[in-house]
């Protein structure tokens, strides 16, 4: 009888191996479209140039005090003095240092309870900005609270001289070291001489204001402007009007009383001066001090200060500023602008984009050469950068979206307290910290992995406002004030723990289906690789099959536990003679650690996922490795067929 061969041949056993996962979350795509080197999860990790390990964990920085970390800032004088400053909710409403881990109240002022509190340095000064109070600043020792000086009165104007029939009209203003009064109401007179000389002139007098360190003088003759800028005096309380100062075309009398300091919830050192926004009462103006010895000074005219109405009136608020590339730029609800002087000392305004603007002060971060913020664009959060862009000209400022990726998780957001996100950078991570639907305090942070352009999230942590603080050894370190406490929290930690307390950490791969979506496979033997396992049982797997099916879970050991022999070493390492009788894990940090899961399962597509809760796990996860076969005469469930008559 003639022998029977068959044609058909058994599929064929391929190998798949994946490394370098430094693609970090991808949520945008469907889990079988995205790179071998993405995620479809991404909670509490850590991306390395080798793999993926357990976020940082951080420690309490000394006591605690009040219930709510508002504002946080590392103080440096040019005499060598550091203090580490923080204003805390519920700790008597004072400015604290910290003294040997201890916050230590600073002075008797007292402040708005529950306002944040952002600062500024500038020449040895520390300048404190909340919206509310009065400006104050500090030297290292003593807070200076700025008050009010009152209008001038007493205005006369005289005409002195050969008199005539010309109109002249006048106000004054006085100023301190921050700001400037309202100009007292105008004075004129009817019989000034047309040509004003050294003889035929207008005396201005007024009486004295307590306090003031000089007086602005405003008018002379219609303009169509009213009266505006002429002069300033010092010490004086006359102004005789000789024709040697011409009315400026554009420098108006103060709208406000801003001799307690402007008001302001944000504050940067930019261009050799201090810029604040966020007054209540102006909530489109910029303002900016003087230079020099007037660096604290925001009123106008002569000694260097001023404002910009950025676009008044259009419904929407500065929520951001930030010094870049010689200017300041300028955030919005619904736009993008930059502020800068010309050559000759004159305003400039310029727009970046009018199609979105940004929505929190702290959650800016200069990143490298750029700048990345959150903004709300269409409804949802997004995080943009801003810099220059390759082809386009070198002063032109673009703005690119960097979070497409992740842009579905952007929707689990609590949009009224987006204005309260904050930022860190450190350690190439951008972090933004923003809270949940459903809570009230920043629960997510949201970290850019910049040497990738890889994210993931960090939970467990509850953030107001970020700080680095350069410690008297050199070493500098981030912190951060808990939303939830009154206590300061160091990050980057070597421990994977949050003060003791187990990191919750969870990662899942793609869903690998060879490009064969319509097909049945045949998968086994999956193979993971590890290195640093240094807890036993802390890590657990688990297998996912066409997205919903989950089967053979699975726990990773540490491969170098007890006993005495030479199986404790790898070999080479130690003479056999001297192996210990204890767990060595220094050979389970050197080497890495194959894991293999004995299992055959079919389906279209496999996934895995990884996860851990322990206050002492440690490890790091290379790569994986299946075997596979496509099993291409296997049909799809009859649920799947449809039949056509």
């Amino acid at each position: 009888m003639p022998r029977i061969v068959s044609k058909i041949n058994d599929p064929k056993i391929e190998t798949e191996i994946v490394s370098s996962f430094l693609g970090g979350l991808n949520t945008f795509q469907d889990e079988t479209l995205i790179k071998d080197g993405e995620l479809t999860k991404a909670k509490n990790i850590l991306l390395s140039v080798d793999g993926i390990e357990p976020r940082p964990g951080t420690s309490t920085y000394g006591s605690s005090s009040g219930s709510k970390v508002l504002g946080l800032f590392g103080f440096y004088k040019s005499d060598g003095t550091r203090q580490f400053l923080r204003y805390a909710y519920g700790a008597n409403n004072k400015l604290q240092k910290y003294v040997s881990g201890v916050p230590t109240d600073i002075g008797s002022t007292t402040f708005d309870a529950s306002a944040r509190m952002n600062f500024v340095q500038a020449r040895d000064l520390l300048f404190g900005f909340n919206g509310i109070d009065s400006l104050w600043k500090y030297d290292g020792t003593t807070i200076t609270v700025y008050s009010a000086l009152t209008t001038p009165t007493g205005l006369t104007v005289t005409p002195t001289g050969t008199t005539g029939s010309t109109a002249y009209s006048y106000r004054i203003s006085a100023f301190n070291s921050v700001g400037e009064t309202l100009a007292c109401v105008s004075v004129a007179t009817a019989t000034g001489n047309a040509t004003l000389s050294a003889t035929n002139y207008n005396a201005v007098t007024w009486s004295a204001v307590s306090g003031a360190t000089g007086y602005n003088i405003w008018g002379r003759y219609a303009t169509g402007l009213g009266e505006t800028y002429m002069g300033t005096v010092y010490g004086l309380l006359v102004y005789n009007d000789k024709g040697q100062d011409d009315p400026s075309l554009s420098l108006l009398p103060p709208e406000a009383n801003t001799t307690t300091g402007v008001k302001g919830t944000m504050a940067e050192f930019a261009i050799s001066r201090i810029f604040t926004a966020g007054d209540p009462a102006y909530p489109s103006r910029l303002s900016f001090g003087g230079t020099g010895e007037n660096i604290g000074n925001f009123s106008g005219s002569s000694v260097g200060g001023g404002s910009v109405d950025v676009f008044r009136n259009d419904g929407s608020v500065i929520r951001a500023i930030k010094p870049f590339q010689g200017g300041v730029i300028i955030w919005k609800d619904n736009a993008i602008y930059k502020f800068s002087f010309t050559d000759t000392g004159l305003q400039k305004l310029e727009e970046i984009t009018r199609s979105f603007g940004g929505i929190s002060y702290r959650g800016i971060k200069h990143v490298e050469n750029d700048i990345i913020f959150p903004a709300k664009k269409d409804g949802r959060l997004a995080i943009y950068s801003l810099g220059n862009q390759e082809n386009y000209a070198a002063t032109v400022l673009r703005t690119n979206e960097l979070s497409i990726k992740i842009a579905v998780d952007f929707e689990d957001v609590n949009t009224a307290y987006l204005q309260y996100a904050t930022a860190f950078y450190f350690n190439n991570i951008y972090g933004c910290a923003i809270t949940t639907e459903s809570s009230t305090v920043n629960d997510r942070i949201w970290c850019l992995d910049t040497r990738f352009g890889a994210w993931v999230k960090w939970e467990g942590l509850t953030p107001n406002c970020f700080s680095t603080y350069v410690d008297t050894d050199g070493s500098e370190k981030l912190y951060y004030g808990d939303e939830s406490s009154g206590l300061v929290k160091k990050m980057f930690e070597d421990t994977r723990a949050d003060s003791g307390v187990a990191i919750s950490v969870e990662w899942a791969t793609k869903a690998f289906n060879q490009k064969l979506f319509n097909k049945y496979k045949e998968y086994f033997d999956p193979t993971f690789q590890f290195k640093n396992i240094v807890t036993s049982s802390a890590l657990r797997g688990d297998i996912i099959l066409d997205g919903v099916i989950v089967s053979a879970s699975f726990t990773i050991n540490q491969q170098s536990t007890g006993g005495a022999g030479v199986g404790v070493y790898l070999v080479g390492f130690h003479l056999p003679g001297d192996a210990p009788n204890s767990t060595n894990t220094d050979s389970a940090t050197s080497s890495d650690i194959p894991v293999e899961v004995k299992t055959t399962k079919q389906a279209r597509s496999i996934k895995y996922a990884f996860r851990s809760n322990s206050a002492t796990a440690r490890y790091k996860f290379l790569s994986l490795s299946h075997y596979y076969m496509v099993l291409a005469d296997k049909p799809l469930n009859s649920t799947n067929r449809v039949y056509v008559a």
